[in-house]
């Protein structure tokens, strides 16, 4: 199955010392600069989403305890290495 996504083409300003980085944190991972801003930015997006839904949860049922933060990092922790493996596998 193949998932088309609507992309667009922007331009950033960035300083030049961010950008070298950038470039060679890409190119270590194997990627193109604009793969890897992608993923920086769905990841972003991923942390975003999940702390809104945490203060959602906590406001209607208060505070995570200590044992469901716990169980919670060990989740997140599976579902990142499933994603990692998931995206090896359709590069």
């Amino acid at each position: 199955m193949v998932i088309v996504v609507a992309t667009r083409k922007i331009t950033i300003t960035l300083p030049e010392e961010a950008l070298e980085r950038l470039q060679a944190l890409a190119r270590a991972e194997g990627l193109p600069l604009s793969t890897y801003f992608r993923r920086l930015a769905e990841h972003r997006i991923r942390i975003e989403d999940g702390l809104a839904a945490m203060r959602e949860w906590e406001a209607e049922y208060g505070s995570f305890t200590p044992d469901e933060l716990e169980r919670a990092a060990a989740r997140i922790e599976q579902a990142e290495r499933q994603r990692l493996a998931n995206e090896a596998l359709a590069s």
